[in-house]
């Protein structure tokens, strides 16, 4: 038993450990990934040496470098400033009308995009691509990485992840170039386009105007889902009256069929997914159709030709 007046013999290694955050989650964001610099510089040399060859001149350790000295830096005081040098060092330039914007839709766009294949999304460029879904930050009030939680927007502004994909977004518009994709989801119950969020914010005004021929926008919604939102719809009008105000040409789809049939490939058994039989039997009538009209010009013109070898 402790005597009164003197303090536990393990308070202060309790006190270091709350300190360490050990003691709970100070943060509402998930903690810092586990091999964080491992997983960084694997995806690093991936890229550079599988999916773009012609990158291999890259530095993935200076690339590191230039992204861990934000590691240091306060959790609520990293600014998309502050991650110039690490774009400057990874950035490279985007295939010409394979830009893939999106909202809620993150997995159905990587799985589309099917790593740079079809289109190049943020998180197919390699300074995304070393990041995607991973999460960092430093201790509050320690010199170690937090892994336990780290901030979003919900408890600071200038928080080390949402900062560096802000900053990672504007480049990628900057980059972007002629004909531009924006996969939205029809289905999310707060609207397909958020008027405040990513795309609206740090994407739409960093587009070059010079550089972009046209901009077309696809509204998915989910097999089975709630059809929120559809084109000249909700928030999807008011992105389109956007575009317009901008000078932008654009168009809309609403569940573009490449896409759609991709999201099938799991609901393959959903009435959504099923084909159309009344649209097969339609199509078989015009192809009959196109037979018979096609057989009435060429059964004469044989005839004529046959006539004109006896004369």
């Amino acid at each position: 038993m402790a005597a009164r007046g003197c303090a536990p013999s393990w308070l202060p290694l309790l006190q270091l450990l709350l300190a360490a955050g050990v003691g709970g989650a100070q943060w509402s964001g998930k903690g810092t990934s586990q091999r964080l610099q491992s997983i960084f510089l694997g995806r690093c040399a991936e890229y550079c040496s599988l999916v773009s060859p012609e990158l291999r001149d890259k530095n993935c350790t200076a690339i590191w470098e230039a992204f861990k000295r934000l590691l240091d830096k306060d959790p609520c005081s990293v600014l998309p400033s502050d991650y110039d040098l690490f774009i400057n060092l990874s950035r490279h330039s985007i295939p010409r009308d394979k830009s893939l914007f999106w909202e809620n839709n993150h997995l159905l766009v990587t799985s589309y995009s099917e790593n740079t294949r079809r289109f190049t999304s943020l998180s197919n460029v390699l300074y995304g691509r070393v990041a995607d879904f991973l999460s960092w930050c430093r201790q509050k009030h320690g010199s170690g990485l937090d892994y336990q939680s780290c901030p979003t927007s919900e408890d600071c502004e200038n928080n080390p992840v949402d900062s560096f994909w802000k900053r990672a977004s504007i480049q990628y518009s900057r980059d972007s170039s002629g004909v531009i994709y924006v996969m939205l989801n029809g289905s999310e119950p707060t609207g397909a386009y958020p008027v405040k969020g990513f795309f609206a914010d740090f994407e739409i005004p960093y587009l070059q105007k010079d550089k972009i021929t046209r901009i077309e926008i696809w509204v998915m919604h989910e097999i089975g889902g709630t059809n929120v939102e559809s084109c000249g719809e909700g928030s999807v009008k008011i992105l389109e009256e956007r575009l317009q105000a901008m000078g932008f040409r654009s168009s809309c789809i609403d569940d573009y069929l490449p896409v759609k049939l991709l999201k099938c490939v799991d609901h393959s058994t959903h009435s959504d997914c099923a084909l159309n039989s009344a649209a097969a039997s339609t199509q078989r009538e015009v192809s009959s159709l196109d037979t018979e009209q096609s057989a009435s010009f060429i059964i004469p013109l044989l005839v004529a030709l046959a006539s004109g070898f006896q004369m």
